[in-house]
């Protein structure tokens, strides 16, 4: 099957070699820079398009997603009304609404629509999450992650704008959001902080607590004030035991504080052979050719987005919110 990437920057790249890796073929490149097109289609001997045209080809069956947040639901309608299967970046949308919208689209189109909720296919989180549903904690009473790094840059600072972005809330603690659903279910209400700021800064920080209809109360960090590198840490605790994950797993750790923002947007590294983001494709590609459910599904990406405007809500108001 072909794919046509829209999106050639940092996240794009990784796709681009994850996709291929998972069998398909990446043969149209589009973004709004040709020149990371262009270097992009180069590397894998793809078509150059604008992502108007790459979306409508007829000889593209898939088209990932991998533009900023605020392009996410028209290009997903685009591609849906193009009749194309659709594979898109994580968050959904900016908004609950922008999502339900671009998932009518696709449901109106017949076509299946995949978002990249990557932490679901991290080996770690995979491992805890088969421990805690074997029983090795017995019953979860409390989790506690952390995610993050430097502050991100992107075309015009754009992740510096709440409004297009929703800061680490949306783009980076989301996944972890996302992670403590897909592990203890659906949660009740949530009460969150954030730094909300109004002056544009390189510095970014918020912090969640939620219960969940188990009884299971979580505590969730996501940073971009983290002064160099990425670092998650998570800690489940049950009556019968504990299980703990830290990136670092070093004993004393000295870093500088990165100037000028921590690069482009932050991607966790994976020893592994085969990549999380591999993983996601091959499972979406198994949906496309054998009907598999896959581990994400639209309404998935849906409440995570909920989930983090909720937090972003609570921080306003200083109120918890219901859900």
């Amino acid at each position: 099957m072909n794919v046509a990437l829209i999106g050639c920057g940092t996240i794009g790249g990784v796709h681009a070699a994850s996709m291929t890796g998972a069998g398909l073929k990446l043969a149209v490149c589009a973004d709004v820079s040709r020149k990371a097109a262009s270097a992009m289609a180069k590397q894998y001997g793809a078509k150059l398009a604008t992502p108007e045209a790459a979306i409508k080809r007829p000889d593209v069956d898939i088209v990932a997603i991998c533009v900023p947040t605020p392009f996410h639901g028209d290009y997903v309608q685009a591609a849906a009304k193009a009749g194309k299967a659709i594979f898109c970046e994580k968050p959904f949308c900016r908004t609950a609404a922008q999502c339900r919208q671009a998932m009518k689209a696709a449901k109106k189109a017949g076509v299946k629509l995949f978002i990249a909720h990557v932490v679901r296919y991290f080996h770690e989180f995979d491992a805890m999450r088969a421990q805690i549903a074997a029983g090795a904690v017995g019953t979860p009473g409390f989790a506690k992650v952390y995610r993050g790094g430097g502050y991100p840059t992107g075309a015009k600072n754009w992740y510096r704008d709440y409004q297009q972005s929703g800061g680490v809330v949306l783009d980076c603690l989301i996944h972890d959001l996302d992670w403590l659903r897909f592990t203890f279910g659906e949660p009740v209400r949530l009460f969150g902080q954030a730094l909300m700021r109004s002056k544009p800064e390189s510095l970014d920080y918020a912090q969640v607590t939620l219960r969940m209809k188990s009884g299971l109360i979580a505590s969730a960090t996501g940073t971009w004030a983290h002064p160099g590198g990425f670092r998650v840490k998570t800690e489940v605790c049950g009556d019968g035991g504990m299980v703990q994950f830290d990136s670092a797993q070093a004993s004393l750790v000295g870093q500088p504080r990165l100037k000028g923002g921590g690069g482009g947007t932050v991607i966790p590294g994976s020893p592994v052979l085969k990549s999380p983001y591999q993983l996601e494709w091959e499972d979406f590609r198994a949906w496309l050719e054998t009907d598999r459910t896959p581990r994400v599904l639209p309404e998935d990406g849906l409440r995570a987005v909920e989930m983090g405007v909720a937090v972003l809500k609570s921080s306003q108001t200083g109120r918890a919110v219901a859900l």
